[in-house]
């Protein structure tokens, strides 16, 4: 399921990835580092694979002694070596192009030096198999694996004609870049449910047992948790205009985009097609994206793995 887009960005887009794709609620990076620690888990290193343009690194750097972030995308991790980065310590957080499934090859750690090992939407691009394998080298015994993703996107309840407005997002994801979705876009929007576990790979891997693992996953099918009045980490308040900009940075839109360049920033655009929709199940005659304003969430999906001593 090796990524064929992300990997392939030209820096210009690897800025444009950088500068709309947007960080990660501190919920996810909470709950993480809650489990790490109950478990026994040090801050002495972080290592976010798949890490893109760093912005997962980054956050979670501020914890730990020392950070450490790896993508198959040379551009990418030019970007993310120019955003930089200092972890608590103030040491430069380092960066290297470097594969899911090859992480014993990393010139910036050691065998069994990692507390942490992080993948933040990014695992069902990996070959499971190999990268398990991989993770069980570098991991520390005791320390954590965390994979999660945000699988789809929703508007808030209190959206005015949610209803409508939903089916237009939906229909962008479902129908119009349905035929550009690929086996592993599919293993994140039904929240991992198919992702590969270390036990029912081939080998199973034994530093990793299901006893130790748990599965945690916030507002599936676009439903609020019980008691809550918002999607898990909060909802993004955001211009249709900022929104246009987040979805473009998706995979999926980039292959239509591709596919149809004629069409790519224009009327006939499959997100600004998309957007006036949205504009006008709300109400609104407005051209104007930058001047409407929408909450909007993803269900959330969080595995965590703990290392067997």
């Amino acid at each position: 399921m090796a990524d064929p887009t992300f990997r392939n960005y030209t820096s210009q887009r690897a800025a444009s990835y950088a500068a709309h794709r947007g960080e990660y609620e501190l919920d996810i990076y909470h709950e993480v580092l809650a489990y790490h620690t109950s478990q026994g888990g040090g801050l002495g290193t972080v290592f976010d694979v798949g890490c893109g343009t760093g912005s997962a690194t980054r956050q979670l750097a501020g914890y730990f002694a020392r950070a450490a972030g790896c993508d198959p995308g040379r551009e990418m991790i030019a970007k993310a070596i120019d955003l930089g980065g200092k972890t608590k310590d103030k040491i430069t957080i380092k960066y290297e192009v470097l594969a899911a499934e090859s992480l014993d090859r990393s010139v910036h750690l050691k065998p069994c030096s990692v507390d942490l090992l992080t993948a933040a939407m990014a695992a069902h691009w990996f070959d499971m198999d190999r990268f398990w394998r991989q993770a069980a080298l570098i991991v520390k015994p005791g320390g954590t694996v965390a994979l999660w993703t945000k699988s789809s996107l929703y508007c808030h309840p209190s959206t005015p004609n949610a209803n409508q407005v939903q089916q237009a997002l939906s229909r962008l994801e479902d129908d119009i870049l349905g035929p550009y979705e690929l086996p592993a876009n599919k293993v994140s929007r039904t929240m991992y449910a198919n992702l590969r576990m270390p036990w029912s790979v081939e080998p199973p891997v034994a530093a990793f047992p299901e006893p130790l693992s748990v599965r945690r996953e916030w507002n599936r099918d676009e439903k609020l948790e019980s008691g809550q009045d918002d999607f898990f980490g909060g909802s993004s308040s955001t211009t249709l205009a900022d929104l246009a900009s987040s979805l473009g940075t998706s995979s999926m839109v980039t292959r239509w985009r591709e596919d149809h360049p004629e069409l790519t920033g224009t009327d006939g655009d499959c997100v600004v097609r998309t957007m006036r929709a949205v504009s006008e199940a709300m109400g609104s005659e407005t051209k104007d994206f930058g001047s409407l304003t929408i909450k909007v969430g993803h269900a959330t999906t969080l595995l965590l793995f703990t290392r067997a001593e």
